[in-house]
């Protein structure tokens, strides 16, 4: 678990953490952002698709093909597990710049996705304090993260990540 700042204004974050790991990229086997806020969990979102984390985004990014439908396929399964938490959806679309320094050298990426119901209420605003933030929603959230993480990092072999071309 890896915790970072300076998305907004310039995503140093992420990249001191790319630049700490070196070779230690080969043994991530997935990179999770959680950045729409912690309203109730419908599900993740699994890149390389395109997309972001939060509901009523414009981008309806392409569905998977090959390997990543294989990927897609194992998303499902293991999201069924979170059926008590309400977040058994697994969507087109994950990560986003807060893990893309890991994510565009072949680290599987996915996004948390929420009600987003009203993380457009008070972001970025002096209101965004954590009294908006509801413990039951909160701890559904944890629930799901870390089910996801650990069937993850626990099952035999890994799902696919996309390894961005270095090519013009």
């Amino acid at each position: 678990m890896v915790f970072w700042v300076n998305e907004e204004n310039g995503g140093r974050g992420g990249q001191a953490y790319r630049e700490w790991i070196g070779n230690s990229i080969a043994n991530h086997v997935a990179a999770i952002e959680m950045d729409g806020g912690a309203e109730a969990p419908r599900g993740f979102g699994f890149g390389p698709f395109g997309g972001g984390g939060r509901r009523g985004e414009a981008a309806s990014p392409p569905a998977p093909s090959g390997a990543d439908l294989a990927s897609f396929a194992t998303l499902k399964q293991i999201a069924n597990l979170l059926e008590r938490v309400g977040a058994v959806e697994v969507t087109p679309g994950g990560g986003g710049s807060d893990i893309s320094p890991i994510t565009r050298e072949g680290v599987p990426a996915l996004a948390v996705r929420t009600a987003g119901l009203h993380y457009f209420d008070w972001h970025h605003t002096e209101t965004d304090t954590l009294d908006k933030v509801d413990l039951d929603d909160f701890r559904k959230n944890i629930a799901a993260l870390a089910v996801m993480s650990y069937v993850l990092a626990d099952m035999p072999g890994r799902i696919s990540g996309t390894r961005e071309s270095s090519e013009p």
